[in-house]
């Protein structure tokens, strides 16, 4: 019987062990998951913004939407995904924003990741001798 209680107490703490790793490990994988896609869809919507190409971009709130569109692309998780512009001129190539994301924990809590980056494009022409 004593076996019994053993073999009991030891599955269920190596079940709560294996939940703790998976979630600290989780939020781990879900800010790197965000940071890359977030660096990603920064670089090519100022990027294609600049790019001779049919498509143009004639205003801030269409620049702020590619960049949402690139960046939903690159986001494969289950979450929610909020997105805060905190400054934009496509003239410029200035897109600065702020993105959340919530997400639930193996064990049912609901946890939150974020991150805030701002690009600059950098144009320059090389001088022809």
């Amino acid at each position: 019987m004593k076996s019994v209680f053993l073999g009991f107490g030891i599955t269920v703490c190596s079940i709560l062990s294996i939940v703790i790793v998976m979630t600290l490990c989780g939020t781990s994988i879900r800010q790197n998951e965000l940071n890359d896609a977030v660096d990603s869809a920064l670089m090519d919507t100022v990027e294609n913004q600049f790019e001779d190409t049919a498509y143009s971009v004639n205003s801030n709130e269409e620049f702020a939407t590619d960049f949402m569109d690139a960046l939903l692309v690159q986001i494969n998780s289950d979450s929610t995904v909020m997105v805060k512009i905190l400054d934009v001129d496509y003239q410029k190539g200035l897109l600065s924003v702020e993105v959340t994301e919530t997400y639930q924990h193996p064990i049912g809590t609901e946890g939150q990741v974020s991150i805030k980056r701002t690009v600059i494009m950098e144009q320059y022409t090389v001088p022809v001798s």
